[in-house]
């Protein structure tokens, strides 16, 4: 099992998201996916192992300046860290030159973690049978390297358990939901942290409160959300 960093979700998840999992981290946005998402990428860094952040949103010193207003420095991994910034076109017009580099590369830093921000973006681009090709290749990657991966997504609008095109899902192993609940239009909005599925682990179903720190992310495992 590897830890995610976020004490809260290791304990829902019962130590962590097993060794070579992909897990969709689900949400709209302001939920907090990519925080969670460098939380991963924190840990193993702080395990030693080699990881990628794959980005189709921010470039590098972004993620670096975010990391280090929740307290992460990623700087200070020197090589440990690889952030490849990608624009999501030239992405959909060489798709199959990406499918014959990036493993390449993957194999010469031994990446162990990686994190793919955000999916959202790229698939934009595509028709469904096209999501659904690329989805599969990038499966078909880190599978075929052992990597384990969070890949973040904005959340359809009306099914917040749902990626936006409701494809990702169906090629992860796991999938974690973070949302905005209200028990009323009046009332605060909480948030929600639900872990949807988790293949071969043995989980707790119920959405737990969670809050966004200057830390990053807390999960209150043991409280209700109402």
């Amino acid at each position: 099992m590897l830890r995610t960093g976020v004490e809260g979700l290791d304990a829902i998840l019962g130590g962590g998201i097993p060794e070579g999992h992909i897990v969709a981290v689900v949400g709209m946005y302001g939920t907090g996916k990519t925080t969670l998402g460098l939380h991963f990428i924190y840990e193993g860094l702080k395990n030693g192992e080699p990881c990628m952040i794959l980005s189709f949103d921010e470039d590098e010193e972004s993620i670096i300046a975010n990391a280090k207003s929740f307290g992460m420095d990623l700087e200070a991994f020197g090589d440990k860290l690889h952030v490849v910034r990608l624009e999501a076109s030239e992405v959909k017009k060489s798709l199959e030159k990406l499918e014959s580099d990036l493993p390449e590369i993957i194999k010469s830093l031994g990446v162990k973690r990686m994190l793919i921000d955000s999916i959202s973006v790229l698939e934009t681009l595509f028709d469904d049978a096209g999501r659904y090709s690329m989805l599969t290749m990038f499966r078909k990657m880190l599978k075929e390297n052992g990597i384990t991966a969070m890949i973040t997504s904005e959340a359809d609008k009306y099914q917040p358990n749902t990626s936006k095109y409701g494809i990702l899902e169906y090629i992860c192993d796991g999938m974690i939901s973070l949302k905005i609940v209200r028990k009323s239009e009046l009332d605060e909005p909480t948030l929600g942290l639900e872990v949807v599925k988790m293949r071969r682990v043995k989980h707790a179903r119920k959405p737990k409160p969670y809050i966004i720190t200057e830390s990053g992310i807390v999960v209150y495992e043991e409280a209700e959300i109402f």
